[in-house]
């Protein structure tokens, strides 16, 4: 009898998969099936795509001929790519797509293509949802829901989700010399939001007035994001031309009744304070000397009823107590620079100064007693009879450093000490501003500093609130306190808080520091020539290529004022 016939031997060892991604089964290849880009689309810069099952029923006749195997995968490209009810792809569809592939990409991804697709849609919604919107008012959530049926507001929102997550992802870069960082956003995410905001204001240039009278709100909403989009990028030009917009489509004279309309002029009149805060550091003297006030619109003067409201209401006080204090301080510095020594208006001046300061302390006054408990700070004594400062939320901290700050911009000890080193009150007074200043010292220790980068996107850091606060006191101590939590921070995240770059902060502090330690106090900083704001901040954290400020101080060693040019290459 004859044994049973031995199993043949395979061929090959190769086991061939049916789950390669769509471009290496396009090109009839052998696909690694690494996730996210396989080895074949990394060499050939291909957009890497995996097929998700789908079932596509067909009724096939005798009559109809049998596919070719180039149909087959054309057809299988398709079925992924688009609904199941969707007609195969033309000839000229087929050449689009294939041009679409030749177009030039940054690393692996080709930035045009991989803005036409869902994935990329759905993977900066989720991130704006889940990053950007606990930065933002709560209206915005409510503005999420309008997307999908808006695609300018979509727009708007994949931008700014875009830009803030290629701001927080830092890239190294080629070391630059002086106060530049090394470090720049993300190109591909930059790239994208670019992209995105583009693809918004074409669908905003063909717009009719009869569109903007029929969703006001959803205009609104888009004109606020890009408002924070533009100061994001602190692009001064593009921010105040969405401003002119914001007001032309208000109906500015009067009152705001829709809830939601509200909330967005909230939301806008904080980010004008952000501008406003940045353009008062580091600008020229002349520009410091004559910033302009910015009011609250009237529908925002009742007693505010949430956070956000309260925010941009003590934001308001803060601001303009910081403009009549520092523009009645520069102007004294004025006066020393045109050898003008007389100083015999400085008493008006001063009068004028404290009686407007002492209206803002009175809303002051009136914001501080209006805050609920749970915005209300929380002091404990320690062991080493020091006490700390502690709050039930980030927003609640950062509301109350605003409060801090004003209370500091509202005390005249420096004002005084600039004309009359001999006035019997300037003890106390220099005293009182001390205390703000290590108040809100405290309060920054107390928040977690990798909250406040990503909670502060789009309102004033700590940052910026320290280099404030430095500038109204004489301890060293203190302003060593702040140079030292502005390095952890650097140590932490070497890019930007509250729209400050980081790097710049540190450089100037450290100068006032050393030139406190030689017996010379530092009351303001300004640039030699004004560059207008400097340029938008595309490829990096600082909109302005500082390497010297003009510091403007007292000396006590020669008992007189001093203004020098100092280098930040320190």
């Amino acid at each position: 009898m004859y044994k049973p016939a031995p199993p043949r031997p395979k061929k090959t060892n190769i086991i061939r998969s049916r789950n390669g991604c769509q471009s290496c089964r396009s090109r009839r290849t052998k696909c690694d099936e690494r996730k996210p880009t396989c080895g074949t689309c990394a060499r050939l810069g291909k957009i890497c795509d995996y097929a998700r099952p789908a079932f596509k029923f067909q009724i096939a006749t005798v009559d109809d001929p049998k596919p070719s195997p180039k149909q087959l995968a054309s057809a299988t490209t398709s079925s992924v790519s688009s609904e199941e009810t969707s007609p195969r792809p033309t000839r000229d569809q087929t050449l689009a797509v294939q041009a679409a592939e030749d177009i030039p990409s940054i690393g692996s991804h080709s930035i045009i293509q991989s803005l036409q697709m869902t994935d990329r849609d759905i993977f900066y919604t989720t991130y704006w949802e889940g990053s950007c919107l606990p930065a933002l008012h709560p209206v915005f959530h409510f503005a999420t829901s309008l997307a999908a049926a808006h695609p300018i507001l979509n727009d708007a929102l994949l931008a700014l989700s875009s830009c803030n997550i290629g701001r927080l992802h830092a890239e190294r870069r080629t070391p630059s010399a002086g106060t530049m960082s090394s470090m720049s956003p993300s190109l591909i995410h930059q790239t994208r939001s670019q992209l995105y905001y583009s693809s918004a204001i074409q669908k905003l240039a063909i717009m009719q007035s009869q569109d903007y009278h029929q969703n006001s709100v959803t205009m609104l909403t888009v004109l606020v994001l890009f408002a924070h989009l533009e100061q994001a990028m602190g692009n001064f030009q593009g921010f105040y031309t969405h401003v002119r917009g914001m007001m032309n489509l208000l109906e500015w004279h009067e009152g705001v009744k829709d809830a939601a309309t509200k909330s967005l002029l909230a939301s806008w009149m904080q980010i004008r304070y952000v501008v406003w805060w940045a353009r008062a550091y580091f600008s020229s003297l002349e520009v410091c000397q004559h910033l302009p006030s910015i009011p609250l619109p009237a529908s925002l003067l009742d007693v505010p009823q949430t956070l956000h409201e309260r925010r941009v209401k003590v934001l308001s006080i803060m601001c303009e107590s910081h403009r009549l204090n520092f523009s009645t301080i520069l102007q004294q510095f004025q006066i020393f620079r045109s050898d003008d020594v007389s100083g015999s208006d400085f008493d008006d001046r001063y009068a004028y100064c404290t009686s407007l300061l002492h209206q803002e302390a009175a809303k002051l006054d009136a914001w501080v007693l209006q805050l609920p408990p749970s915005e209300q700070p929380i002091y404990a004594f320690n062991d080493i009879d020091s006490t700390t400062i502690r709050f039930q939320s980030h927003d609640a901290a950062l509301n109350y450093a605003y409060y801090v700050v004003a209370r500091a911009m509202q005390c005249t000890g420096v004002l005084r000490l600039l004309c009359d080193p001999e006035n019997a009150h300037l003890g106390r007074e220099c005293n009182e501003e001390e205390y703000w200043v290590q108040t809100l010292v405290r309060i920054a220790q107390w928040s977690d500093m990798q909250t406040s980068i990503t909670k502060n996107s789009y309102t004033i850091g700590f940052s910026g609130l320290l280099l404030a606060g430095i500038l109204r006191c004489q301890s060293l101590s203190v302003g060593l306190e702040i140079q030292n939590w502005l390095q952890t921070l650097i140590n932490l995240q070497p890019t930007e808080e509250g729209a400050f770059p980081i790097y710049q902060t540190f450089n100037v502090v450290k100068i006032i520091n050393q030139q406190r330690a030689i017996g010379r106090d530092v009351f303001a900083v300004t640039q030699p020539v004004d560059d207008g704001g400097g340029t938008p901040k595309l490829t990096g954290y600082n909109s302005q290529s500082i390497t010297s400020l003009v510091f403007h101080g007292r000396d006590h060693n020669l008992d007189c004022l001093f203004q020098e040019c100092i280098s930040l290459d320190v």
